[in-house]
């Protein structure tokens, strides 16, 4: 089946069956996840084009159409931003591959989110330093934070707070903040979440 008709599960099956194709076309290849995404970023920026994509789909002979290509880069354009990260790349073939040794994806993984865990734990220490130098308890940083007192806070909000303090933080470092944080079913950050991140942060500088 191809992709335009696979909707709802046979769209899942469809994606997992053409990642894993891919993941086994790099291991032939001699190349890892890694040097893949390196090897088909033309223009080194760190994202692939829908060209880039379909083009990497072209040298690895999966025999996939424009359509279908098209139609897989938005699976995994988990952002839609309409390019494919590094991270998008790599978490869907991951979490779509039975044998995470192919093309070294399982260590691959587990070596990027620990590195992202670690930038992600060091901005967290710049907040809490910010906080304190401004002489804010903990409990006056989660009120901030919490605006209207309902004990979530959305992603968003987040963000907004963060730029309103000018800690000097890109978009880059706001991603990076926002992102690992446990959201609840909703997609909220719970009030417990942040205490414990901005904790981390104080404790960091005690």
């Amino acid at each position: 089946a191809g992709a335009d008709g696979a909707g709802g599960g046979g769209g899942v099956a469809f994606e997992a069956e053409q990642l894993q194709r891919l993941a086994a076309a790099c291991e032939r290849l001699g190349l890892d996840v890694r040097q893949a995404f390196h090897a088909f970023d033309g223009d080194d920026d760190g994202l692939l084009s829908p060209h880039e994509f379909r083009h990497a789909l072209a040298q690895l002979r999966l025999g996939l159409g424009d359509e279908e290509a098209s139609w897989l880069l938005s699976r995994m354009d988990t952002n839609a931003d309409g390019m494919l990260s590094y991270e998008e790349f790599l978490t869907h073939l991951f979490r779509s591959v039975p044998d995470a040794k192919v093309a070294n994806i399982g260590q691959a993984f587990k070596e990027h989110y620990a590195a992202r865990e670690d930038a992600s734990s060091q901005l967290w220490q710049q907040v809490g330093r910010a906080f304190c130098e401004r002489g804010m308890t903990v409990q006056q940083v989660l009120s901030f934070f919490d605006a209207d007192g309902d004990g979530v806070i959305s992603r968003q909000e987040l963000s907004d707070a963060l730029r309103l303090v000018r800690l000097g933080l890109n978009e880059e470092d706001l991603s990076c903040l926002t992102r690992g944080l446990v959201l609840n079913d909703d997609g909220r950050v719970s009030i417990q979440e942040l205490a414990h991140r901005v904790n981390q942060g104080v404790s960091a500088e005690s």
